[in-house]
């Protein structure tokens, strides 16, 4: 019998656990069940047309404050709304009592209630309320620690009347007092159609100069500020007039008497703004607390940095690279687990390809229209991954966190315990009225009945980290996908078992409350740790927190108000995932005082009182540096004084769908010795109107500008792409340029290849030989002698045809006859070369060990194509080998053997997995072009999968610039928003237009096997980030396998992307494995944070010299140079190699056999040194190369 009971128990255990496993995450208690019934109460809102222009009440209170403001040890719930504030006790077990009338507040006296924050204001220990209010005075409710509160907001001089969205406390200036950040959306008195402040005090003096003690000299007119008349006088306009512009948002400081008092302009907090969230947290961890301000339409975000000594400095674009364009919610914390703040933004991208079509609102490049707009804007969210630095990389799509429809509050944190964070984001709005259908019908009504148009009700979003920044979509699984239009929404243990529940106030409805049942399902356990402070701030507001488990450490800043109109519980629960055991706590609190304490059990609940805590010697959240980077900076020492230019040419009014310019390309990059001093120089390509600049080196790592010769030579031709090689055997380099463009015809003379022979000291003159029949638009030369003949032989890759897109223009190879003058052979000896596909780079290198030199040709839509060197005949052998279905929008190759088995791999830069074009084998990215509307131009349609269904990934209004007759066919946004590409274009068309389709865009090595096939390996995810341009494959520290340093970014994206620009340059380190890891930038010291190009190596043969200099060529910025440090330079030695005579060499490194190509030309548009750099320890092996050709110069 009692083994039967033991038997039935065992059963029922594993039922109940399955049942646990099926249930979703999260519940949804009812109202009935938890006693809130919490709604908005509302009246219907009329706009005209004028007043959709004037932003009437467009910013409706929907906000949620959590905090134990009853003294009973369990966190209370305060609700925000137009009509008022509901306060809810928590009664325990998920009991609440609504006790609105009980606190002593009329519920008239917070109307137009936006922000809600509880902080202990008056530091007696209990939790007091400020409440934001739009257009109306903010209320301060002092608590008596019972739950009772009386209105102070006029006796602390925090009754402040404007368009308030919200309140962050905390101590800017570090004198433990709280102080007050109040953001506002716009200035409801002073908005009319007159001057408006400047965008930054940055036009003032600086603030160090100006200011005795605190105050600032008052500004005058003349720098643009409002002084009290011309307020006066902007007040007394007509309300006809009224304009909603933005405004200032407000810093107050705490006196520590009871009474605050405005100190916007001492803190130099002067940028106006429409805004609606700020996030306070330390972004730079000096130990300063700094603020995110989230500001709406074309205000651009703000980064605060706090400069220490009371005052902050604006940094948004000089940390960032983008922003959102409606910015609303942001939070910031540790995204990663790297101890590094990151931020999120939300927008209003749709995440529906028929909703996005249908809503499609301001994106795109309109710097050119307005000079006020911030072309880095993009109507998307973001989010922000701090790389260190004060550099951010913003991977939005990446992360898939891009597109949320109409965003608001957005919250990071560990839901589900498992060490990982993830990202809840709130959406909806009270009308869908960026809906382009009513916008268009708009125009042909006067007025607009809101309720007319449907409120925007979609499921709020919640995204689960599955691995290191990869998520995945699980509000469906985790039980979130109810409708509602919610805006704020904040969470807190409110049965204090140890995992997060969320609350939802919504606009349409009552408010959600979704207990989560990790801890039920046993996904991870926990570490809740509640924080008690000192002084001013009992709260121990801006404390940091490192918690140690499990071989991984997770960051935590004690800033409760985040997201949207909201403020979390301040109690932190921490996910452990399955840790037992916590290794240490550290705390350490904003009077730099810290405490840490080991071992504690899994699950537990930690009290930490900073009267406890102890002076520190140490800096417990400063990110930790090595002593020494990898390289160093040395551009301004370098005397590299180069600045790409590049002369405007709009491709989007040639190339409408086009998904990248054309005409940004450059700058080419060469390297060789052009004077003969025995060091290697530099040649940067130019844009039209310009000229190759030229930079040869005085001493290794020092450059000065060199006259070659060229100046106001050919400058309406561009060099897009250049060698330095010695063309006619006469010992010194020739250059070679190719032509071409995205703003040349045809038949135009800029697309044609030149010649120019050096004179042996660096003057170059034009070569009497005239290459009339190569014209392209060449964007790649690669030499090799091919043919065997001890000459230099040419490919020139050829790029998109003029206006053509995406077909592509002429590739050649050229044979040299010895004396610099070249045949083109392409048909003869390279059948299917002449038009490959969109060339942008290639390699000469030996595949398949037969000592012969192969082309390797990668593009856009190409797949990584291969031609056989069959005795100076080149057969495309691109299936043989099982790489006709790489098919991408490849941008360079380079060679080298990393896994040292006496073969080439390759490394292969891509468009990277961080944009809108993300493809998989299943849901690939297609082209279909043609001229389908029979106008005599090609028409580029990009699709990709909905369902099952190939749709545009272009926006209405793009796509019929281009095709102007769908207007007849697709009359609404609607109707093409639910058509497919056969929809659009008739079937027997797309069966015989031109058609490619891509499964990846990731850059990889690709592993050569040394039998005709290869394998293909991704980079690491930091590596696909942006676009990867430049590459240079160097031992960098000295453990016989090869590493990678790459460059990258694309600004030039089609006009409703703007850039991809996350890229900030990158070191990954090999291993035996194969495998790559990414350094940080504070390890690597390479920072190539701009629109990078080509990367070349300048080697230096001088012994007891650096050995090598990197160059980062930057399209439309400075050049960039990099030494590495004493170590590295220590272990590397150089071969100087003459390139027409050796191609190949042979290592021997300790016990393996390294093959190693000297290349010209390779990567994006890059001529590294033909000096071999190679370990200290290495030799040279094999077959001798000719006498003379080879010579090793070393630093020891």
């Amino acid at each position: 019998m009692r083994t039967l009971l033991s038997v039935c128990g065992v059963v029922l255990l594993l039922t109940l656990q399955a049942a646990s496993q099926q249930r979703p995450l999260f519940e949804r208690l009812m109202p009935e069940s938890t006693g809130i019934d919490f709604r908005q109460r509302h009246s219907k809102i009329i706009l005209s047309k004028d007043s959709l222009s004037k932003i009437n009440s467009m910013v409706p209170g929907a906000g949620v404050a959590i905090g134990d403001f009853t003294g009973d040890g369990r966190p209370d719930i305060v609700f925000s709304a137009f009509s008022g504030c509901g306060f809810y006790r928590n009664d325990g077990e998920f009991r609440f009592t609504d006790v609105t009338a009980e606190t002593g507040i009329p519920v008239d006296s917070t109307f137009f209630a936006t922000g809600v924050n509880l902080v202990d204001i008056d530091a007696d220990g209990d939790l007091d309320l400020f409440v934001a209010r739009w257009q109306n005075t903010c209320r301060l409710l002092i608590n008596d620690g019972k739950g009772r509160f009386t209105e102070q907001a006029a006796a602390y001089g925090l009754d402040y009347k404007d368009e308030t969205v919200h309140s962050v406390f905390f101590d800017y200036n570090g004198d433990g007092l709280l102080d007050c950040y109040l953001v506002t959306y716009s200035n409801w008195y002073a908005m009319r159609t007159a001057p408006r402040p400047p965008d930054s005090v940055e036009q003032a003096e600086s603030v160090r100069r100006q200011r005795e003690g605190t105050a600032i000299p008052r500004f005058e007119s003349s720098s643009g500020r409002l002084l009290d008349d011309q307020m006066q006088r902007l007040r007394d306009l007509p309300a006809s007039e009224v304009r909603h512009q933005g405004h200032t948002d407000k810093l107050y400081r705490n006196l520590g008497n009871g009474r605050f008092e405005d100190a916007s302009y001492s803190a130099w907090i002067g940028d106006r703004g429409m805004g609606l969230s700020a996030t306070v947290a330390d972004i730079n961890l000096d130990g300063w607390p700094d603020i995110y301000v989230a500001n709406d339409f074309n205000s651009t975000d703000l980064i605060y940095l706090n400069n220490g000594d009371g005052s902050f400095a604006e940094s948004m674009k000089k940390v960032t690279r983008r922003a959102s364009v409606f910015s609303m919610g942001s939070d910031v914390a540790d995204l990663n687990r790297d101890g590094l703040p990151d931020i999120i933004t939300t927008d209003m991208l749709p995440k529906t390809h028929v909703r996005r079509i249908l809503n499609v609102g301001v994106s795109g490049d309109m710097s050119i229209y307005n000079p006020t707009y911030d072309s880095n804007q993009v109507s998307r969210n973001m989010v922000q991954l701090n790389r260190g630095y004060n550099q951010f990389s913003e991977i939005g799509y990446m992360t898939g966190m891009a597109a949320t429809d109409w965003s608001w509050a957005c919250l990071m944190q560990d839901f589900d315990l498992d060490g990982l964070t993830d990202v809840y984001i709130a959406n909806g709005y009270t009308s869908d009225l960026s809906n382009q259908d009513y916008v268009y019908n708009m125009n042909r009504r006067e007025i607009v009945d809101i309720p007319l148009i449907e409120a925007l009700r979609e499921p709020n979003f919640m995204f689960r980290q599955t691995s290191y920044l990869r998520f995945e979509d699980a509000t469906r699984s985790w039980g979130l996908n109810d409708t509602s239009t919610t805006f704020g929404t904040a969470y807190a243990d409110l049965d204090n078992d140890g995992d997060l529940d969320l609350v939802v106030p919504n606009f349409d409805t009552v408010a959600f409350v979704y207990r989560n049942h990790a801890r039920e399902q046993s996904t991870g356990n926990f570490l809740s740790v509640k924080l008690k402070g000192i002084g001013g701030n009992t709260g121990g507001l801006g404390a940091k927190v490192r918690v140690v488990a499990g071989g991984s450490s997770q960051y935590r800043e004690n800033y409760p108000v985040r997201g949207y109109q909201s403020r979390m519980d301040d109690k932190m629960v921490i996910g452990l995932g399955a840790a037992g055991m916590v290794d240490s706590l550290i705390v350490q609190w904003p009077d730099r005082t810290a405490e840490v304490r080991t071992q504690i059990p899994a699950n537990s609940h930690v009290d930490v009182d900073q009267s406890q805590a102890a002076p520190s010697p140490i800096s417990w959240f400063r990110p930790s540096q090595p002593d020494t980077t990898v390289f160093v900076d040395i551009t301004e020492s370098s005397g590299l004084n180069f600045w790409h230019k590049e002369n405007y040419f709009d491709d989007f009014k040639r190339y409408r769908l086009m998904p990248t310019r054309v005409s940004w390309g450059g700058p080419a990059v060469a390297v060789a010795d052009i004077n003969g001093d025995g060091l290697d120089d530099v040649m940067f390509g130019n844009s039209k109107g310009f000229n190759p600049a030229t930079f040869i080196q005085k001493s290794p790592g020092t450059f000065a500008a060199y006259a070659t010769g060229l100046d106001g030579v050919d400058t309406t031709f561009e060099t897009q792409a250049m060698l330095l090689i010695d063309i006619d055997k006469d010992g010194d380099r020739d250059l070679v340029c190719g032509g071409g463009g995205a703003e040349f015809g045809l038949t135009e003379r800029e697309r044609g290849l030149r010649v120019y022979r050096n004179d042996g000291k660096g003057r170059f003159s034009k070569a009497g030989v005239v290459l009339s029949d190569v014209v392209t638009n060449a964007t790649t030369l690669n030499a090799c002698d091919v043919d065997a003949d001890g000459d230099m032989d040419l490919f020139v890759g050829g790029g998109v045809a003029t206006d053509m897109y995406p077909y592509c223009d002429r590739s050649y190879l050229l044979l040299n006859d010895g004396k610099g003058a070249f045949r083109d052979v392409t048909d003869s000896l390279a059948p299917g070369l002449r038009t490959i596909g969109i060339v942008r780079s290639a390699l000469w290198s030996d595949v398949d060990n037969d000592n012969r030199f192969d082309l390797i040709v990668v593009g856009e839509w190409m797949p990584i194509t291969m031609f056989r060197n069959e005795g100076g005949r080149l057969v495309d052998v691109t299936k043989a080998w099982g790489l006709d279905s790489t098919t991408s929008w490849w941008y360079s190759i380079t060679g080298a053997d990393f896994d040292n088995d006496g073969d080439i791999d390759y490394i292969c830069g891509n468009h990277g997995e961080n944009s809108r074009y993300t493809a998989t084998k299943e849901a690939p990215i297609e082209i279909y072009a043609g001229d389908f509307d029979d106008n005599g131009s090609v028409d580029p349609l990009i699709t990709y999968i909905v369902d099952g269904k190939k749709q545009l990934v272009r926006e209405r209004p793009k796509v019929f610039s281009q095709m102007p007759t769908l207007n007849r066919k697709f009359n609404d946004f609607v109707d093409f928003a639910f058509a497919s590409i056969n929809e659009v274009v008739d079937s027997a068309m797309l069966d015989t237009c031109y058609h490619r389709s891509v499964a990846s865009m990731q850059s990889l090595i690709l592993v050569n096997n040394g039998n005709g096939s290869f394998t293909a390996r991704p980079l690491p995810l930091e590596a696909q980030f942006a676009p990867i341009m430049g590459i240079e494959a160097i031992d960098l520290n000295d453990d016989e396998w090869l590493d990678l340093v790459v460059t990258g970014n694309m600004y030039g994206a089609e006009d409703d992307v703007v850039r991809y620009d996350a890229g900030k340059g990158l070191v990954l380190v090999g291993s035996r494995t194969g495998e790559f890891r990414p350094l940080s930038l504070f390890e690597s010291g390479f920072i190539s944070q701009f629109d990078a190009r080509g990367l070349v190596s300048v080697r230096n043969t001088v012994k007891g010299q650096v050995p090598f200099v990197l160059l980062s060529a930057v399209n439309q910025g400075p050049a960039l140079a990099y030494a590495p440090n004493e170590q590295l330079a220590e272990s590397l030695k150089v071969l100087s190699v003459d390139p027409s005579r050796v191609q190949k060499i042979a290592l021997r490194i300790g016990t393996f056999t390294r093959s190693m190509e000297v290349y010209c030309g390779s990567a994006y548009r890059s001529q590294t040194s033909c000096n071999a750099l190679i370990p200290s320890r290495a030799t040279v092996v094999g077959r001798p190369p000719a006498q003379g050709a080879v010579k090793e110069r070393s630093r020891r």
